[in-house]
Formats: structure tokens, sequence, C-alpha cells
């Protein structure tokens, strides 16, 4: 049975539960679901509440309309209210940390479904999911260095997921790549034709509910640790974690 958490017409973000699974829906469809700072700041909230929730063994992301996130939309800094570096970080750049952070605490997998353009905050949250389904339509960009804004935070999160040769060419030269390059540097998973997105998604959702929410975790937690370890500490993380796994069962 499903759960409306959070429905509200006018919401930023449409929340819904069904038994394990938890949707999280970016519902700005009109402004190509580009996020205001509150909604940025309530996006990590729910993350970190659900992160919580021993209970929940999936979580999908989704934007609603033709595309996933096109960024974030900028406040405007006037220079007589210009903020100060600890005021920035605290308003602008706490909230952004606090999303990406908030992916890494939930420990079952995350799935991100992406159509139309995800760009700069998008790409970087669509990117951040633990498995990226984008749509043949789908497309990538950090455009943030065409404002002399260097996309420090973004870069931090994908940072393990793409080559720093394939993120300097994304960051330095804004190009727009399309779903099939971005399979290809390691920002997307799979590519499927727009049409079967959804079910593409549901699919997934349906085989990963068959697994216990120990080994979903397990694998998360693996593939967050064992990365940059040597063979034999990655080989000692798997056996620790695969015998805890085992013996909860």
């Amino acid at each position: 049975m499903s759960t409306a958490v959070n429905t509200d017409e006018n919401a930023t973000l449409r929340i819904t539960r069904d038994g394990a699974v938890v949707r999280i829906a970016l519902a700005r469809a009109e402004s190509g679901n580009r996020m205001p700072q509150a909604a940025v700041a309530q996006l990590a909230a729910e993350l970190h509440v659900i992160a919580a929730d021993d209970a929940v063994k999936l979580l999908v992301l989704s934007g609603d309309g033709d595309h996933f996130c096109q960024g974030r939309e900028q406040s405007q800094v006037t220079k007589t209210a210009k903020p100060t570096p600890l005021e920035l970080r605290k308003s602008m750049m706490d909230p952004i940390v606090s999303v990406y952070s908030a992916f890494r605490a939930v420990q079952v997998p995350i799935i991100s479904l992406v159509q139309g353009e995800a760009h700069g905050f998008g790409a970087a949250l669509a990117a951040s999911a633990d498995i990226t389904i984008a749509a043949d339509n789908a497309c990538f960009s950090f455009p943030e260095l065409k404002s002399d804004m260097p996309p420090t935070l973004a870069m931090a999160t994908v940072m393990d997921r793409v080559s720093h040769k394939a993120l300097a060419w994304m960051v330095y030269t804004n190009e727009v790549i399309d779903a099939q390059a971005a399979m290809q540097i390691g920002l997307v998973s799979k590519v499927v034709p727009a049409s079967e997105l959804t079910a593409t998604g549901e699919a997934l959702v349906a085989k990963l509910l068959e697994r216990t929410h120990g080994a979903l975790s397990g694998v998360k937690q693996y593939l967050a640790r064992a990365r940059l370890q040597s063979f034999d500490d990655a080989a000692d993380t798997g056996r620790n974690l695969l015998a805890i796994v085992l013996s909860s069962k």
C-alpha cells in the first residue's frame, strides 16, 4: 500500500512511501525543477530522516516534467548586502554539502531516474545516486564556470565516480554531454529509451526488494569503503561485511 508522506501540490518535493520504498520527486516541472535554496535544505533534511529509518530498503529519486533538474535557482547578491565567506558557507554551501553527505548516509541503494536536462546541481544530484538510469534524451553539464564560480561541491560528490580527466573537461569546457557519453565516463549506470525509463526503474526496484536490507546495505558500504583500499584491505573489509550479513540471517 502506498502512503503519501508529502503530496502538497505546491511543494517543491513530493515524497511518497510504498512499504520499504521511499520515492522523492522534484516537483517544480514548470521551472525545469530548478531548486531554490530552501528546497535544497529540505531535501537534505528528508534524506537524513530516511538515513535513520532501518525499515527503508530503497530510495528512488526522480524529477517531474521534461527535465530532471536544470540546477539551482541562484539568489541575487547585491553590492550593498554582500555576504561574508562564513555567511555564504552557512546559507548556501552547507545545505548543498548536507544533501551530498546524506546520499552517503543512506545505507541502502539510491536510484535516480533522469530525463531531459541535468545541469550543475542537477547533474551532481543524479550522479550521487548509487544507480543512475538515464533516458536516451538526458544530457548533463557543469556550467558554473561560465559565471566564474568553480563547481567545487559538485566536483567533490562525483569525484569518486568519474576520472579526474573527464571531470576537468566537463568543468573547464562546460560541455553538455549526452546520456551515452555520461555512461562512458561513469556519471550514469544505464541508458534506456525515454519511454522505458519508469518501467526500467520499477523493474529494478522489484528485483532489489527481493534482497534483504543487510545484503543491500552491505554492497553499498563495501563500494564506499573499499574503492581506494589495497586488495588485502579490500578483501578484509569484504570478509567483515559478509560475515556480518550472513550471521544476521
